[in-house]
């Protein structure tokens, strides 16, 4: 069976909300999404400031330890290295190798 032709221009089931009110919706949700990507924006600034805070404050606990920050385990990658008389180890999985 094929599928039955539109003959009059009702039938081609467009829109017929006026173009105006169309427009005004989309500017609505772009309103809406401008706002969400700014306070996206602000919490994203707040967890990056927090981020080096702690940074910080891990890298002078450790060095007031006698201690240094190496990269990430590259074996479970959870954590950290911890770099001390010549072993790097891993608080994590406990991982060690010397240098």
């Amino acid at each position: 069976m094929t599928p039955r032709m539109p003959t009059r221009i009702d039938d081609r089931q467009r829109d017929h909300r006026p173009v105006r009110t169309r427009l005004e919706d989309a500017t609505t949700r772009l309103e809406q999404a401008e706002s969400q990507l700014q306070e996206m924006t602000a919490r994203l600034d707040q967890v990056e400031s927090r981020l080096q805070l702690l940074d910080r404050t891990v890298h002078a606990v450790a060095r007031q330890s006698g201690l240094s920050v190496g990269g990430p385990c590259n074996r479970c990658e959870r954590s950290c290295l911890l770099i001390a008389d010549g072993v790097m180890q891993c608080p994590t999985c406990g991982y060690q190798r010397s240098m």
